[in-house]
């Protein structure tokens, strides 16, 4: 056998194209950072009883793609919506995520749970997939297992939020109105029933918050 031969044996390429496919499968997920802003830079929100709620629709891919490391997230049919709480009170308090409603008309929307969020974004036919025989079966699953613990950190589910302090977290709705995104949330509000004292458990006053002045801060472009 010549040199030549030798140097591009099939063994020589079968094992630099495991080698590339493995690092490729293997090119997870990058948690992005979520940070709150301060409240006036927030268009959309209502204030009550010494608190401020204000809510962000990432509507465009692009908008999504700054907190999540998913360049198609509302292409994809998720769109993540932040709802930023600023507590002025001397008592902490709470709200609950999953009863949030986005309503338009007559569509009520509420949050995906992660895992189904996760499920829908990165798994593909419902089986995963793997890079075939005779290489090691790499699933969907176990790739983005960063994606599953960085979407369930900024989710918001149960939130309470410190006297004086602020937090939030996002919602992960499916909008089925993709072709006019934009002119269909800006008919639409956000609709927030339970919020709590966390000291007495006793109930505030619940929220409604239009979407439009967030839709309208964004270029159309």
């Amino acid at each position: 056998m010549t040199e030549r031969a030798r140097y591009f044996h099939p063994g020589w390429l079968l094992g630099l194209t495991f080698i590339l496919a493995s690092a490729v499968s293997f090119a997870g997920y990058k948690a992005r950072p979520w940070i709150i802003r301060p409240r006036e830079s927030y268009p959309a929100s209502l204030s009550s009883e010494g608190i401020t709620i204000a809510v962000e629709p990432l509507f465009k891919d692009a908008l999504a793609a700054q907190v999540f490391d998913k360049s198609n997230m509302v292409t994809r049919g998720i769109m993540p919506l932040a709802v930023v709480v600023f507590n002025d009170n001397d008592f902490p308090i709470a709200l609950n995520g999953t009863s949030i409603e986005l309503i338009q008309g007559e569509d009520h929307f509420h949050t995906l749970p992660v895992n189904e969020v996760v499920h829908r974004l990165f798994q593909k036919g419902g089986k995963g997939t793997w890079i075939p025989q005779p290489f090691p079966r790499i699933t969907v699953d176990r790739g983005n297992q960063d994606a599953l613990e960085d979407f369930g950190r900024k989710f918001l589910n149960d939130k309470m939020v410190g006297a004086h302090d602020k937090g939030g977290g996002f919602l992960y709705l499916h909008i089925p109105e993709a072709a006019d995104m934009a002119g269909y949330l800006s008919k639409a509000r956000l609709y927030i029933p339970k919020v709590y004292r966390q000291d007495t458990g006793a109930k505030m006053i619940f929220f409604e918050i239009d979407l439009k002045p967030a839709i309208d801060a964004i270029p159309a472009k």
